[in-house]
């Protein structure tokens, strides 16, 4: 009987030193992600260009439809930058169109293509990017200025997904500019670019985070 009471002692302690160490990781988890550094992430309309592929082939090549491959793209790289984040002092954000609107991103202009392309905030309003930012209780807009399939005959045929990218801060300010890339021997489907690009979207979330270090 007397062992009995004891194995019962012990098995409420276990579980109670259990119950409050679970309880102790949960709440640094709550800490670090309130504390964290958070950007918004916004996929430009109409971001979607090419030296060979016009729209409608490429809606026909990956099964998207013609109107949304902007949509398309913005989302899956969003959401990997998001997701592929290991940083805990930074938290990546989709946004909504209840965060952005369309006036916001008409205002965002971008400039060249390919590798060399970079948006322009100079008509964005101030109070209207920093109203956007609040909603999202964000530091930082991450823009992503536009997909650029580039297709290349030679030395092998090979699509290049380019993806370049600005990010600012509240006060309108560029703190980094920049892109990179994946490759694929083809267009393909939303389900196998969002597989392919996770290396390339990591990278684009360790330079961002490595710019506003460096800030």
């Amino acid at each position: 009987m007397k062992s009995i009471s004891v194995f019962f002692l012990l098995m409420v302690c276990f579980l109670t030193v259990a119950f409050n160490i679970e309880a102790r990781s949960k709440n640094k988890s709550a800490n670090r992600n309130s504390e964290a550094t958070r950007i918004l992430i916004v996929g430009l309309e109409d971001n979607v260009k090419s030296n060979y592929f016009y729209n409608q082939l490429i809606a026909e090549e990956t099964g998207m439809k013609a109107d949304l491959i902007d949509a398309e793209y913005n989302s899956i790289i969003s959401e990997n930058i998001a997701s592929g984040c290991r940083n805990s002092d930074y938290a990546f954000i989709p946004a909504s169109a209840n965060i952005i609107d369309g006036r916001i991103l008409n205002e965002i202009k971008v400039l060249g293509e390919s590798d060399e392309s970079y948006s322009d905030i100079s008509s964005l309003c101030g109070e209207e990017l920093k109203a956007a930012l609040e909603k999202a209780n964000a530091d930082y807009l991450l823009v992503l200025n536009q997909h650029y399939l580039k297709w290349e005959e030679r030395p092998l045929r090979t699509l290049f997904h380019i993806v370049s990218y600005s990010l600012y801060d509240k006060n309108k300010n560029q703190i980094h500019n920049g892109n990179n890339f994946f490759t694929s021997m083809s267009l393909e489907n939303p389900d196998r670019i969002r597989k392919i690009s996770r290396k390339s979207t990591s990278k684009i979330a360790s330079a961002v985070i490595k710019s506003i270090d460096d800030k």
